[in-house]
């Protein structure tokens, strides 16, 4: 009786071993880049990478993607939780067909104000099918994100440029239309 027993569990866990295995080998799936570090963004600019996913599978695959604040054990040392997952822009969801691959555009915008120069963020992508088995691996994209000292200044440099040239052309203008009056009379 005891020797069936230990038969039946050992074989209860081998079977177990390879289901729970073969699930999580079956999520043919990949994301590259595996960490993305930018590095002096100024408060008020934003910036944007790719980040391509791979569907190794035999099958269509919708794929979800969201924003992970990692506790501080597992963050970098010195890296803070990123503020805003707000300032991250990107698909939520991506179908990828069989055996190919995708790029996904992340935007990260910071708000021009001044608390936010100097700082050190981390946050994490995560990635992972949608096709909801059992057992789901969902593959984390490191995001280091580093501001600048200074604040990005040139939205309003270009706003002041359009005002001084529209002024310049009213002006011109202006003085070439007294310049005809005066040659009438």
């Amino acid at each position: 009786m005891i020797r069936y027993s230990k038969c039946l569990s050992g074989a209860i866990a081998t079977f177990l071993v390879f289901a729970l295995t073969s699930s999580v080998l079956a999520q043919g799936f990949s994301v590259s880049p595996a960490e993305v570090e930018i590095r002096d963004l100024l408060p008020g600019q934003e910036t944007e990478f790719n980040l391509t996913i791979y569907n190794k599978d035999n099958r269509e695959d919708n794929f979800i993607l969201v924003t992970y604040n990692p506790e501080e054990s597992q963050r970098r040392q010195g890296r803070a939780d990123f503020p805003d997952n707000s300032w991250i822009n990107f698909a939520q969801r991506v179908k990828i067909e069989a055996n190919s691959s995708v790029p996904v555009k992340v935007k990260i915008t910071i708000p021009s104000d001044t608390k936010w120069a100097n700082k050190d963020w981390e946050i994490w992508l995560g990635v992972a099918p949608g096709s909801g088995d059992f057992l789901t691996v969902k593959l984390y994209i490191r995001l280091l994100v580093s501001t600048g000292v200074g604040i990005s200044s040139a939205p309003q440099i270009n706003r002041a440029m359009r005002g001084l040239a529209i002024g310049l052309v009213l002006a011109a203008l202006g003085i070439y239309y007294l310049g005809r009056r005066k040659k009438k009379k």
